[in-house]
């Protein structure tokens, strides 16, 4: 090899590099894991023991594998939740810590495999002498025993080659698959809205730039090494050849070298702009495509395209920066390393006709010098790899340190036995996306346990906002919230959500059977628990399908009537404390409302479950013996539904007699 094929090959390299960092990456939803499920043998808790918890301390601080295994054990992180977490390269080689028996065999055979390589040039320079000159031996055997020799080298450094590739990249899978495990798991642990709102950015977090961090720590950690390693080995040789070509030769080193540094530093900043244009690529995507039939029942297909292309276009911009900046870059190292290959003949020719080298020592050095090129471009591409490690790890960082706003396992475990009132104390809320409105202006409320209430009011008058501060989806912004004494603040979020069945107004159901959608959230529930549940939510349809519980459903297999009951169901089979109904019948036909609501009124007579319901249909206010009705974030007035509804100028008459209007509108239609 010349130092032009190094020259070529630094061209090839930086074409590669430019069309990768053009391509658009797609994120694709990341399937749930389970834990117990983890594939490959990749619990959510990777250190082996309590000792490896504490390893790899950087600068005083836990070291990255640490705060990895810790951000799932308890759910802490070490910075606020809006900072971002510092990437650096220390943090990038610390992700290797797990696997660093596999890597350290994997250098082992890094070292064996580069050594072999190393010997092709001398050889070939002590073959061209042997031929020239008819010496007897070659390299102080017979030939034929020279050769076979060889010939076993190569093959054991093709063996160990080949060895090094598979360790680095399964070690590199790991890696990955670990990093998109507890980053998966941290996003869990954050409050809804943070998750709601950044759906398609995590997603390119665990997929784009998770692989582009663990490739920065395994194949191009590989190949920096055998960068350094083979230059290392051909400098010496060319020494030990010709210490004056060398000196030479090394002359382009310090301007590559600098080069370099400003060049890996530029392609770090690029490198995460480009991950966060591509996130915002992918949050884009996947908002407009779940909303796909609102674009088609709008013709708004262009409309879409041209914003998805503004973002496209911003990527593309950013990957032009990055080509014209490797342009210049590998331009310029490729005419230095021409200048000093002609350098390197004229000078090297000249030693040759004063007879202070020979041909073959002529050509060895040529061949090791292209090594080193070939090296030097090597640890460039790393140097380049680092930087975009870098980029892209301070975005997966910044998601695991990341603390949430309910952190969980932080509190007291409230226990499954107690029982009391909910009380809202001078409850005032505001949206952390909507810090300027306050939804809530100074609530107070009791709810007694085995009680049913029916909070009523126009849309944005409050009712939701009170059922997702039960669920501790948000915290009040001022006041309090307390159970049987309690501030609900002070509790675990687990054990206070283990009290609470949520029934929302558009329920989810997950790919799985009728059984599987049932039990979530409570896994170790028998087949007769299920069906009880079932049977209490008036669930008697799931005997009519294929294989009763046992049908595969998904996101839309079922109307919206049989969703909503067996959304009951689901919270029916933990045997919640308190269920919370979200306008549970407000999208339902009149014969789906009346088999939603005959369950909920199982549930109500039962008096074994506080009962908290927003609605506006009056056929599921009547069903509450408390009604409490909300205007503009305060409680207007509250009491039976027969009183309220049988005095004259209440608020509630008022409610009650536009409901009626819009309900005979929609009937004749």
């Amino acid at each position: 090899m010349s130092l032009r094929g190094f020259v070529v090959g630094l061209s090839l390299r930086a074409r590669c590099a430019t069309l990768a960092a053009a391509a658009p990456r797609v994120a694709f939803p990341t399937p749930r894991l389970r834990p117990a499920q983890s594939p490959i043998g990749l619990g959510v808790r990777f250190y082996a023991s309590e000792k490896d918890r504490d390893v790899a301390k950087h600068d005083g601080r836990p070291s990255v594998f640490a705060r990895l295994s810790e951000a799932f054990a308890s759910g802490k992180s070490l910075e606020p939740g809006h900072n971002k977490a510092e990437a650096s390269v220390g943090k990038l080689v610390e992700l290797a810590v797990p696997e660093k028996r596999t890597l350290a065999t994997a250098v082992g055979l890094l070292v064996i495999s580069s050594s072999v390589s190393m010997l092709v040039p001398l050889t070939i320079g002590k073959l061209i002498d042997f031929f020239s000159s008819n010496a007897a031996t070659f390299l102080g055997m017979s030939f034929p025993v020279a050769a076979t020799l060889l010939t076993i080298a190569f093959f054991v450094g093709a063996a160990a080659n080949a060895g090094r590739v598979y360790l680095m990249r399964t070690a590199g899978q790991r890696i990955i698959a670990r990093v998109r495990n507890q980053a998966y798991l941290s996003t869990l642990r954050q409050e809804p809205e943070f998750a709601h709102r950044s759906v398609g950015d995590i997603v390119s977090r665990l997929n784009a730039d998770a692989n582009i961090l663990g490739d920065s720590v395994t194949s191009n950690l590989s190949d920096g090494l055998r960068a350094i390693i083979s230059a290392s080995v051909g400098v010496c040789a060319m020494f030990w050849i010709s210490s004056k070509l060398t000196l030479i030769m090394l002359m382009v080193v310090p301007p590559i070298s600098i080069g370099a540094v400003f060049y890996g530093r530029y392609l770090r900043k690029l490198s995460n702009l480009t991950q966060e244009s591509l996130g915002e690529m992918s949050k884009t995507a996947e908002e407009k495509l779940n909303a796909f039939k609102t674009i088609t029942a709008y013709n708004a297909q262009s409309l879409e395209g041209r914003a998805f292309s503004q973002n496209v276009q911003s990527v593309f911009d950013l990957a032009r920066r990055e080509a014209g900046a490797s342009a210049i870059f590998f331009g310029m190292t490729g005419l230095t390393g021409n200048l000093a290959m002609l350098c390197l003949l004229t000078y090297g020719g000249h030693l040759v006709s004063t007879g202070a080298i020979t041909v073959g020592d002529l050509t060895s050095l040529l061949i090791y010098s292209g090594y080193v090129g070939s090296s030097v471009s090597g640890l460039t591409s790393f140097f380049s790899g680092i930087m975009k490690g870098v980029g892209a790890g301070q975005r997966v960082f910044s998601l695991l340190d990341r603390q949430s706003a309910i952190p969980l396992d932080e509190g007291q475990t409230l226990s499954p036995n107690r029982e009391g009132p909910i009380v809202f104390n001078n409850v005032r809320f505001t949206y952390p996306s909507r810090k300027e409105v306050e939804v809530l202006k100074g609530i107070d409320l009791t709810i007694q346990p085995g009680t049913s209430v029916a909070l009523v009011g126009t849309s944005g008058s409050g009712k939701s906002s009170i059922l997702t501060l039960l669920d501790r989806f948000y915290d009040p912004t001022h006041g309090s919230i307390s159970y049987d004494g309690t501030d609900i603040r002070s509790l675990t979020p687990e054990s206070w959500r283990d009290r609470i069945g949520v029934v929302f107004q558009d329920p989810d159901l997950f790919a799985g059977t009728v059984h599987d959608n049932i039990a979530y959230g409570a896994p170790d529930a028998t087949r007769e628990q299920v069906e009880e549940a079932a049977r209490a939510a008036n669930c008697d349809f799931i005997y009519d399908l294929p294989q009763g519980f046992d049908t595969p459903i998904g996101k839309s297999s079922l109307s919206g009537g049989q969703r909503q009951r067996i959304s009951i169901a689901r919270a029916l089979v933990r045997r919640p404390s308190i269920l919370l109904l979200d306008e549970a019948t407000s999208a339902l036909d009149s014969k789906s409302e009346d088999a939603v609501n005959a369950a909920i009124d199982k549930i109500i007579l039962a008096q074994h479950i506080t009962v908290v319901l927003a609605a506006h249909r009056l056929s599921s206010i009547a069903r509450a013996e408390q009604v409490v009705v909300l205007e503009n974030g305060v409680i207007s007035e509250q009491g039976r539904y027969d009183v309220l509804s049988r005095t004259e100028g209440s608020r509630f008459r008022k409610l009650m007699a536009a409901q009626l209007l819009l309900e005979h509108e929609a009937n004749q239609q």
